[in-house]
């Protein structure tokens, strides 16, 4: 009972600073936007409503660090995504399990381009130089379960992104929380993911040839100096939501999820998703993100998975509008 009044106390202090946080919309105005991107093709077969949903496998570090407590062994994961523009997609997880004093995680994600050629306004057509757009987080993960209803999780991460020699970085914490309700089939998840410090550009492509003073003659006309950039603030996203197991026997479950979103940079949303198992080894499931936000462009989410002995493997496929449809590829490894 303490640690069911003391959840409702966090998020109720959670969701009053939120709403005084974020009352203006700042779309657009954030850094290291891929840490948007969910992972994952369970939870992204759900909708990406995964916040209390995505247990099992150790993608739930991303979506909520406390998923985790509840998985009882170590696991090695790996997801891959051909994002848009032949943009690659890998996600890789390793999770060690050390009974009652918790899981530990360790976390790689990147987004890398494939190499563009360099142009400028004396060559537009390419100067014969290459160069490559990355952005990666490297993160490590804690877990563990208080009680038998009461998961609590954190990762502390470290965040790069990179545009030919100019880079920025920023380290930053997710925390999460998770409460199996006395209503024996609903769970409630809460995270906070992207709390840190600031990014800003710096390196050598934004070094100019300055000169101090235009008036005068025979000076030093090149002189190397930084244009400074602006610092620009993470992606921060608050998620709230719940699963709830609709139907539950000896063969078959039927699980509904629902997740709010309360994102730092675009309008709040909700996920929806749902999976129906056979033998907890055969999975199918279906779901809808960003419902309520305007012009938003697609939202269909679809996917399948198999479970046999220590082998999971689990696909994807999510609908982006204009952008077209993405396809997801995981497997886990339990040891």
């Amino acid at each position: 009972m303490k640690l069911s009044k003391m959840f409702s106390i966090i998020l109720i202090t959670i969701f009053a600073w939120w709403g005084s946080a974020t009352g203006q919309s700042k779309v657009g105005t954030t850094a290291a936007n891929f840490l948007q991107i969910g992972v994952g093709a369970r939870g992204i077969a759900l909708g990406e409503a995964a916040v209390a949903s995505a247990r099992d496998d150790i993608s739930g570090i991303f979506w909520n660090p406390a998923l985790t407590a509840g998985v009882g062994s170590s696991q090695v994961y790996f997801n891959h995504t051909q994002w848009f523009a032949d943009i690659d997609l890998n996600y890789g997880s390793l999770l060690m399990n050390f009974g009652q004093r918790g899981n530990f995680g360790v976390t790689f994600y990147s987004l890398t381009t494939d190499q563009l050629e360099v142009t400028t306004e004396e060559f537009p057509e390419g100067t014969g130089d290459l160069f490559t757009v990355q952005d990666l987080m490297v993160a490590l993960t804690y877990s563990r379960s208080l009680t038998d209803r009461f998961d609590i999780g954190g990762s502390a991460k470290y965040i790069n992104s990179q545009i030919w020699n100019t880079s920025a970085s920023a380290f930053a914490v997710d925390v999460g929380l998770t409460y199996r309700t006395p209503f024996e089939p609903v769970t409630l998840g809460m995270s906070i993911s992207n709390f840190g410090t600031e990014m800003r550009m710096s390196g050598t492509d934004i070094a100019v040839r300055f000169d101090p003073d235009l008036r005068v003659g025979g000076n030093n006309d090149g002189v190397v100096a930084d244009q400074r950039t602006r610092s620009w603030d993470l992606p921060i996203l608050f998620r709230f939501g719940l699963a709830y197991d609709l139907i539950k026997s000896q063969d078959h479950k039927i699980m509904v999820a629902g997740d709010a979103l309360y994102p730092s940079a675009q309008d709040n949303y909700v996920n929806f998703g749902m999976e129906y198992s056979f033998l907890g080894a055969f999975f199918l499931r279906g779901g809808y993100r960003e419902l309520f936000i305007e012009d938003s462009e697609g939202g269909l989410a679809l996917g399948a998975g198999a479970k046999l002995y220590n082998l999971r493997l689990d696909y994807a496929y999510s609908d982006r509008g204009l952008l077209n449809e993405v396809q997801y590829f995981s497997v886990a490894i339990d040891f």
